[in-house]
């Protein structure tokens, strides 16, 4: 019994030796696919099987006692029903080579092994096996596989009760669980690894700043907006330095107050904090703070989450000294008053609100009921009302439940604002303030807002979208398309040698080149939905939604031959007269390329069409069977 012991544990061994090896090579089998990945560690498995086959305790000449089915547990537990298939057909044929008076009995149990890891498996249904499954399943192997004992003589069964029974049954079970759970823990390795990715790009891809310090102020974590806040080239430039290496000492000292303040206070504190860039731009954050504890409940460091809100406490300035400006305007202003008691009498008014009713003026004293002082002023035409409608207006006015602020226009064109608050018995406050003033001037402030938008998205000299407008655009289309997964096409368009043409005609002439230029790209891109800008200097982008490779060609040969049909002489162009070249790219919404490649392909296909002679249309995209870059020329 002592030397099956020992045989076995053997046994052990080499199993333990070739899933250590999986374990050390299966990261770059993955990556081959699941399929070729079962397939190889069933091809490992079975080759252990092979192994511990070699090393087996006999029993008996022709009856052979190893761990051949630890290697079909695992390998089908672990590597799904094709891996253990291909580990069971290895070790039966295996068995079967070998022979003897137990190949029978040892096939039928490679058999059973195998159907027991595979039923386990798909009770699984598709979760990877956990603690209890690897229990389970070693348990259920180690009790199918004694099956082929029943087709075997007694006598060679009564052997193995009394020489191997024990030590084999207790090893198939033992070394299915620990090595079982060396594969479970490598999987959660694994996992651990992939969501510590996961977790890093997330934090990477937030806009905003979150970064870690130990208690010595340095940082031993930081996202890329932290690098953006700090003006670093790099996250990794600010690991191990602090605020004193990035900031005035003055700022980085207040920055140091505040961080210990959070440590001190053992709990997340939120603040807002205001400081000046070393560029000299003065800047808003708001903080959250939060120690970070150890395993113990030590603090070892913090964390701290920054958000940009300067751009909010702008807004909160301008709102700020709006309420402002208007308080004082309200507190200046002569307002009308008046109050009605709860039968709708005039209790009192002053003279500025009978001042503001000229035509009614005599009608609005101290016991008059308002609806005849409605009435009267509808009539005379004070306050524009159609005949038919006054009684129903002068019901809605007069309602018991009509409070709050509402604007009139009166016949003379002025207008009026109107605050309605109920009193304690029942009655009406109505306060009246003139604002023809202000309506006058929100129109004009509308009229001014509405041309200095007209003139901020577009450019003086050829009338299209400035490069803000464009940069904007460009942003919210590839979003669109993103989204929907619809082609997003860009142009680029150079005026070939424009430098030369400036020098020979002029600027004034080459002004006149660039309106021309502009006038061909309106013409050409008509949709609603295009967006041409003059992206910089002679050089124009034509944004086009909806637009494929093919469509974008299409539309970028029109423009480039309506440019030469035109005919502008250009002597110092090799054409001899005005030509441009362009740069095509697509996004075509499958999410491989970002704004900054779609905007870079462009600009690299518009070089590729300059460098072949110009006049021409260069596509960086594959398009019509050709590879990066394809071309079409003039």
């Amino acid at each position: 019994m002592t030397s099956a012991w020992a045989q076995l544990l053997a046994n052990f061994a080499v199993v333990a030796m070739f899933v250590s090896v999986w374990i050390h090579t299966h990261v770059w089998v993955d990556r081959l696919g699941a399929r070729t990945s079962s397939a190889a560690f069933g091809l490992l498995m079975g080759m252990a099987a092979i192994v511990v086959m070699s090393l087996p305790v006999k029993l008996m000449p022709g009856v052979m006692i190893d761990l051949r089915f630890v290697t079909i547990a695992l390998s089908g537990l672990f590597g799904g029903p094709v891996a253990g298939l291909i580990t069971g057909v290895m070790a039966g044929a295996f068995r079967i080579h070998e022979g003897g008076a137990g190949a029978f009995a040892g096939t039928l149990s490679v058999l059973a092994a195998m159907i027991v890891t595979t039923a386990g498996h798909q009770l699984l249904r598709g979760r990877p096996p956990m603690r209890r499954d690897i229990l389970i399943i070693a348990a259920a192997v180690a009790i199918a596989s004694r099956i082929g004992l029943v087709v075997l003589p007694w006598h060679i069964v009564e052997a193995y009760m009394k020489t191997a029974a024990l030590p084999s049954a207790v090893l198939d079970f033992g070394t299915i669980v620990l090595v079982g759970l060396a594969l479970y823990q490598e999987r959660r390795r694994i996992e651990a690894l992939q969501s510590k990715r996961i977790y890093k790009l997330v934090v990477d891809a937030l806009p905003d700043c979150l970064n870690v310090k130990d208690l010595q102020g340095r940082f031993i974590l930081a996202n890329p907006a932290t690098a953006d806040l700090m003006q670093a080239e790099e996250t990794e430039a600010l690991i191990g330095k602090s605020d004193f290496d990035f900031y005035p000492e003055a700022v980085a000292r207040e920055f140091k107050q505040v961080d210990m303040a959070a440590l001190m206070a053992s709990k997340s504190i939120n603040i807002e904090q205001r400081f000046t860039r070393a560029d000299g731009v003065d800047t808003w954050l708001s903080s959250m703070k939060t120690p970070l504890t150890d395993y113990h409940g030590d603090v070892v460091g913090l964390i701290t989450h920054n958000r940009d809100i300067t751009r909010r406490k702008e807004l909160e300035s301008e709102l700020a000294q709006s309420r402002a400006q208007l308080s004082y305007a309200l507190t200046h202003m002569a307002d009308g008053l008046v109050l009605y008691d709860s039968s709708r009498r005039l209790l009192l008014c002053n003279e500025q609100y009978r001042s503001m009713f000229p035509k009614t003026a005599h009608l609005r004293v101290p016991g008059a009921m308002q609806r005849d002082i409605l009435r009267a002023a509808a009539e005379t035409g004070e306050i524009v009302m159609p005949a038919d409608r006054i009684e129903a207006w002068i019901e809605d006015i007069v309602d018991a439940n009509r409070v709050g602020n509402q604007q009139i226009q009166l016949g003379d064109g002025r207008w009026l604002d109107v605050r309605a608050r109920p009193t304690d018995d029942g009655g009406r406050l109505s306060v009246f303030s003139d604002i023809t003033s202000a309506k006058t001037a929100e129109s004009e402030l509308l009229a001014a807002n509405e041309k200095l938008n007209h003139l901020a998205h577009r450019d003086g000299l050829t009338d299209l979208s400035t490069r803000r407008a464009f940069d904007d655009a460009i942003e919210r289309e590839f979003s669109r398309s993103r989204r929907s997964g619809s082609p997003l096409s860009l142009l680029l368009i150079d005026v070939d040698f424009f430098k030369l043409y400036n020098d020979q005609y002029g600027h004034p002439a080459g002004d006149e080149c660039l309106r021309i230029v502009s006038r061909c790209i309106e013409t050409t891109a008509r949709r609603p939905s295009d967006l041409a800008a003059r992206y910089g200097g002679e050089e124009f982008a034509v944004i086009l939604p909806d637009t494929d490779a093919r469509g974008a060609f299409v539309i970028a040969e029109a423009l480039k031959s309506a440019v030469r049909a035109l005919k502008v002489p250009h002597e110092a162009s090799q054409k001899k007269h005005l030509t441009v070249s362009i740069g095509v790219s697509t996004f075509d919404g499958d999410g491989a390329a970002s704004v900054g490649q779609l905007v870079r392909r462009a600009d690299e296909a518009l070089y590729g069409a300059k460098a072949a002679g110009r006049d021409r249309v260069h596509g960086w995209r594959p398009y019509a069977g050709h590879d990066v870059a394809m071309a079409q020329g003039g």
